[in-house]
């Protein structure tokens, strides 16, 4: 969302790259490997994650909890990983994203994080995860604490659980919704499509929620609960500002998932429901009072056959903005605007060490010649938010298979190839922008090197 008016364009371009340059997940925590005396392919798919088995996705469903007692090696709940990466754009534009680099073919030192992750008692556990960004920041990121406890209900096993997290979806176990959505790394140097319907994500780390889950027979998911934003002094204490402003009152959460596993497949379906009612503050956010509504459905499918494996994911996720207090100041032409993000990915493993992925992103829109206005490389011509890609990416993880190796449980390392090709940018093709940039100049190669210990 990003020149009408020099205001208009500082805000919008602030919106853009706060929802662009978004940290990347979580991925498998060694820490959690040493609690459990499991290998980090027991938890993830590819041995590194976040795409979590069904192992995995019991795992956090059972709040961490899970220990294997005495193991090989000492239990520390401390952990650390380190991403760093190569960008390369197919025209040199990288610095309209990223001002501190170079026009293309930046190093980048992505994020460093460290982790406090492990099982607090029987009921108990969770993790807790402080980020360095490639920008010279420190703050909060995911974190996830859980209380749970299992009830037999008649004939029925029911793990029910209070999650406390700060942000809407960090909770979330199937790898389809916004945090954990393909693609778990990409590039924060390279440019990226200005509108993504993600009020969720927008509102992540700056927002303290508080749900209640119930597990039925490892079958049905049910999940309810709100989010309350963070003072300003806290928000930025934690190093966390939002880019579409202050939740007022109490956000509502509502996920709703079934699961089942037969022989070597998983199947889940999904579906979730957010709203805020937001407003800027201290020059934070979209100003006046607008109200976001996100709709999503999703489904996840796993096939395992000896060393392949396959995984499949998609979501469509739609966001209903009332941008009335935006349209009032003279930032949005329409008071009301959809926003419609549809993603499908498909994994193959080999072994849990060589990977390929192939995944395809289409976000279509209202026009609003206002949200979305002409500036280079960021901007829209047309008015449009229209954005399409297709990700090719090959991975490399060379440990993390066997516990019967220091590797399993202490370290990890992924290697990523990943190419990004835009059909369609910021609403067009050829001269998208009206600056003279077209789409495909904005397509990138990343190259990155994650290692986990």
């Amino acid at each position: 969302m990003r020149r009408v008016s020099l205001r208009a364009a500082v805000v919008l371009a602030t919106i853009g790259l706060l929802l662009f340059a978004a940290r990347q997940p979580a991925h498998a925590i060694p820490a959690f490997a040493r609690q459990t005396g499991q290998p980090c392919v027991s938890c993830h798919i590819g041995a590194f994650g976040p795409q979590l088995t069904p192992f995995g996705i019991a795992f956090k469903m059972t709040g961490y909890t899970l220990s294997a007692g005495e193991t090989p090696w000492p239990y520390i709940p401390l952990s650390a990983y380190v991403l760093q990466s190569f960008n390369n754009t197919a025209s040199p534009v990288q610095k309209y994203a990223s001002p501190n680099f170079g026009n293309n073919n930046n190093y980048n030192l992505d994020q460093v994080s460290f982790f406090l992750a492990g099982r607090l008692s029987d009921y108990a556990g969770g993790l807790v995860q402080i980020t360095y960004g490639g920008s010279g920041s420190t703050a909060l990121d995911d974190s996830d604490l859980r209380l749970t406890h299992p009830f037999d209900v008649k004939d029925q096993t029911v793990q029910v659980g209070l999650d406390f997290n700060d942000g809407p979806t960090v909770q979330d176990p199937y790898n389809t919704l916004y945090h954990y959505a393909y693609p778990y790394a990409n590039s924060a140097v390279a440019p990226g499509p200005t509108a993504l319907p993600l009020a969720i994500q927008a509102l992540s780390h700056n927002a303290l929620g508080l749900t209640n889950y119930y597990w039925i027979n490892q079958t049905w998911y049910f999940e309810a609960g709100g989010y309350k934003s963070l003072q300003t002094t806290w928000q930025q204490a934690l190093g966390n500002t939002t880019s579409l402003g202050y939740i007022q009152g109490a956000a509502p959460y509502v996920r709703m998932a079934w699961q089942k596993q037969w022989g070597p497949n998983f199947l889940e379906l999904g579906g979730l429901f957010f709203y805020a009612n937001t407003v800027g503050q201290d020059g934070f956010g979209l100003p006046g009072s607008n109200n976001f509504y996100d709709y999503g459905i999703d489904a996840n499918y796993q096939y395992t056959n000896g060393d392949h494996l396959f995984a499949l994911a998609t979501n469509f996720i739609q966001q209903q903005a009332d941008l009335s207090g935006t349209a009032a100041g003279g930032l949005a032409a329409n008071k009301a605007n959809t926003l419609n993000q549809f993603r499908l990915m498909g994994d193959y493993y080999y072994q849990n060490t060589y990977g390929a992925t192939l995944a395809f992103n289409d976000t279509f829109g209202t026009h609003d010649a206002l949200l979305y206005s002409p500036s280079p490389v960021l901007g829209s011509a047309n008015g449009s938010p229209n954005s399409k890609a297709i990700t090719f990416e090959l991975d490399w993880v060379p440990f993390g298979k066997s516990a019967d190796s220091g590797w399993a449980l202490e370290k990890n390392l992924k290697l990523g190839v990943q190419y990004v090709d835009y059909l369609e940018f910021n609403g067009g093709t050829r001269n998208y922008d009206g600056f003279g940039h077209n789409a495909s100049g904005n397509n990138t190669l990343y190259v990155y090197l994650w290692t986990a210990w």
